[in-house]
């Protein structure tokens, strides 16, 4: 049975906890991936238990721990508790995540069981570490991924090369194999392995993407993915957007007449998933719902979702909306739509979101529409205008990343007198609208180690509606207000005959907020133009100086710096024993030493020429072995007796050596050399040749 080398172990859980740890930040779910670090950590205890247990007392409790975390995986791998309800409503790629992750799980009770009756050992963690950083990147790109994911790479080569030292020990190929010694080996290997990796992975980048951007701001950067984009003369809001900052490029093309109607918000899409990085929509919003009853009018269709108006519910809207850069893309509604009557003939592919958006799947043959909607009003509803909300969609409204630690302590600092949820709400409505500034070019969110919102909170303190939306929707969160990001359109302009005019700048984020009780609310926190902004000098000075700060500390080197800390970690000890063989060659020592030194080395260029000299026989041995070889210079013999009867003299007949007795040692070690040499290059079969890697290959 191998000897329990721990540090195998400890490198494998640390591996785990740094997977675990994108993975809980990628799905926002801390809970999960503190379970997920458990149970991998009791896997391992229990297989470290089973195998290295020196009595049959603690074999038996690894087994009882093994086959308890074990039950408790496979419960979870069931769905019966709470972190697998997710993935009923989670995007495909977050879904995967988890289940990946959860085979991570399963696989760590499977490894290192039998570990010195077979080759499969903690190495194959690796395995599985690939595919979760194959799907992290696409989701959660930072700065904590690419520190996460060296860390992984120098542990990950770590267990490859421990197994590799372990299989070869298990063999009989090493001798003693202590932990000093093997942490050495390994670790240097893993710390020099990850830093050529690195450096041949960064150089060997085509050079167009270099010229485009420098690689680690490709790796660090946020996709830039704007709530709003202007394609083919109309705006689109994406399932997905993210909010990188810079400019939001938006013409003041008109878009949309509408009559009938000024009310100025008009929704498009919403959204409920926070990733770090912006926005994705729910699961439970891309299940659209059909119309409950489709009526032929005499100029089009007409699609109806509510009957009726809810009771109590006075405010509805009815208006045309007319396209005015062709056929229908995205549909705008002045609420939660009811019903909707399209002027056209042809089939329509027209459906609902449970939040009350409409959604067209195809581009419209027509270029108005005729929609009644119940806006989402500004104060709380009267009760049983909006139905309560499901566990699930609870759930998903208040999920908050335990990251933000600070966000939450922020929003509980805002509402610390207040009872109410929707007092706490409009608070910290007015927080942000006091005490931040509006900008349609904020600085670049990619350049910040933190989080967007926490970017914008702490460090940027400006930024343009998608970063107030945002950052009020986690606040919300972060008190217990379910809360979700909405986008479409904010225009109060109209024209002389009353027509509202919506164009491409007025694309707009704000908050709904579910008031338990009661039922949605809106609120938007973006402060208007006339909102007056505290311009201290002071203040100014210090938002410069941490931007600047920030600047130099996160540079699009980043990358670069992480694998100089590399190198300088695997050149640490090399340069250390350097310095070690430099003072003890040249430091000060008495005259016997330099003729044993002398000594010493003849016994080691001999040995690597192929001498049967023995560091271990006496030296008037060693000089009549090498006496008795064949075809040996006779200059080369007798440099070696003489540096055998100097070495006999000062070490045993205690006789003081003089300079001259110096000078005539180094000689002989400079006369015994060359003749070695010359003897290994006529006489000596090469150590390095096509032979002995056939014998080296057929060993392993």
């Amino acid at each position: 049975m191998r000897t329990p080398f721990a540090w195998v172990y400890a490198a494998a859980i640390a591996l785990l906890v740094i997977d675990f740890w994108l993975v809980g930040l990628a799905v926002e779910s801390g809970q999960f991936a503190a379970l997920c670090v458990t149970l991998a950590a009791i896997g391992l205890l229990g297989n470290f238990l089973l195998t290295h247990g020196k009595n049959p007392s603690t074999r038996w409790f690894g087994f009882a721990i093994w086959v308890g975390g074990l039950s408790a995986t496979v419960f979870l791998l069931s769905g019966q508790l709470t972190p697998l309800t997710v993935l009923a409503t989670a995007p495909p790629d977050i879904a995967w995540l988890i289940v990946v992750s959860l085979v991570t799980v399963l696989i760590t009770f499977l490894l290192g069981r039998y570990w010195g009756q077979f080759y499969a050992a903690l190495s194959f963690v690796v395995v599985p570490t690939l595919s979760l950083f194959g799907l992290i990147v696409p989701v959660y790109v930072n700065t904590e991924m690419v520190v996460g994911f060296v860390a992984a790479l120098v542990l990950g080569l770590f267990l490859v090369s421990a197994e590799s030292l372990l299989i070869r020990w298990q063999r009989g190929q090493l001798g003693t194999v202590t932990p000093p010694m093997f942490l050495r080996y390994c670790w240097r290997l893993a710390l020099g392995a990850s830093a050529v990796v690195l450096t041949l992975g960064l150089l060997l980048v085509p050079p167009v993407s270099l010229l485009q951007e420098p690689l680690s701001r490709q790796l660090m950067r946020l996709p830039r993915i704007q709530f709003a984009t202007y394609t083919g003369n109309t705006v689109q809001f994406p399932d997905v957007f993210t909010m990188p900052g810079g400019p939001i490029n938006l013409p003041d093309t008109m878009l949309y007449q509408v009559t009938g109607t000024t009310y100025p918000r008009w929704r498009v899409r919403a959204y409920v998933h926070y990733l770090g990085s912006g926005w994705r929509v729910s699961s439970l919003d891309s299940a659209a719902q059909p119309p409950l009853s489709v009526r032929e009018t005499p100029d089009g269709v007409e699609l109806i979702w509510e009957r009726r108006t809810p009771r109590r519910q006075t405010l509805v809207v009815s208006a045309l909306v007319a396209s005015l850069v062709g056929a229908v893309n995205e549909m705008p509604s002045p609420g939660i739509a009811q019903r909707v009557r399209v002027l056209t003939p042809s089939p329509l592919y027209i459906l609902r979101t449970p939040s009350g958006s409409l959604l067209s799947l195809t581009r419209l043959n027509t270029d108005r529409y005729i929609v009644t909607a119940r806006p989402v009003p500004e104060t709380p509803p009267p009760a049983g205008v909006d139905p309560p909300l499901s566990p699930i969609e609870e759930q998903v409204l208040t999920a908050f990343p335990p990251y933000l630690y600070r966000v939450a302590q922020l929003a509980r600092q805002v509402t610390a007198d207040l009872i109410s949820p929707y007092s706490k709400a409009k608070a910290l409505e007015a927080f942000l609208q006091t005490h931040y500034r509006y900008s349609d070019n904020p600085p670049p969110a990619w350049r910040s180690r933190r989080d967007v919102v926490s970017f914008f909170l702490f460090e940027a303190r400006e930024g343009a509606c998608d970063w107030f939306a945002s950052a009020l929707a986690l606040m919300c969160r972060a008190v217990g207000i379910p809360a979700r990001v909405v986008t479409g359109f904010y225009s109060d302009e109209t024209t002389a005959d009353g027509i509202l005019v919506i164009r491409a700048s007025h694309a707009h984020a704000w908050v709904e907020a579910y008031i338990d009780g009661h039922g949605w609310v809106t609120l938007d926190a973006t402060p208007s133009g006339a909102i007056s902004w505290r311009s201290a000098l002071l203040n100014r000075l210090q938002q410069w100086l941490a931007r600047s700060y920030r600047l130099s500390l996160v540079n699009p080197n980043f990358v670069w710096w992480l694998v100089a800390v590399l190198w300088l970690a695997v050149a640490f000890p090399m340069a250390f024993q350097v310095v070690r063989w430099t003072w003890a060659a040249y430091r000060p020592k008495p005259a016997w030493r330099h003729i044993v030194d002398a000594y010493r080395q003849a016994i080691k260029v001999g040995q690597r020429c192929g001498l049967p000299v023995q560091p271990a026989a006496t030296p008037w041995e060693n000089a009549a072995r090498c006496a008795a070889t064949p075809r040996f210079p006779v200059a080369g013999k007798n440099a070696l007796k003489q540096l055998s009867d100097l070495t006999v003299r000062v070490l045993y007949a205690n006789a003081e050596p003089t300079d001259d007795d110096v000078n005539t040692a180094r000689n002989a070690l400079r006369v015994f050399r060359e003749q070695a040499r010359r003897y290994a290059r006529w006489f000596v079969r090469p150590r390095r040749s096509w032979q002995m890697l056939r014998e080296w290959l057929e060993r392993w």
